[in-house]
């Protein structure tokens, strides 16, 4: 039970805003080049609303939405290539 709570605690925790730009910045030099197809949002689970939102840096991303990301773009999550923008708070 406690290692489940454990789980889901690290799941649900934010990262930078800037995390998601950054990301999109180092696959195509520059965030406003991707465009978010109905398969991304598909594989992702973010619907066209909330994608809106983080990608302006309006929400901050959940560290299981950001893998979801990173698995639909073919991109090895892990938290070193991360560890600068990784920002995990309460």
């Amino acid at each position: 039970m406690e290692k489940e709570a454990k789980n889901k605690e690290t799941s649900d925790a934010l990262v930078s805003r800037d995390c998601l730009r950054n990301l999109l910045d180092s696959v195509w030099g520059n965030h406003k080049y991707f465009t978010a197809t109905p398969l991304f949002y598909q594989q992702t689970g973010i619907n066209c609303r909330r994608w809106a939102k983080l990608y302006r840096g309006e929400l901050s991303i959940t560290i299981d939405e950001l893998k979801r990301v990173c698995h639909a773009l073919n991109i090895a999550f892990s938290t070193e290539t991360f560890s600068r923008q990784m920002k995990l708070f309460d």
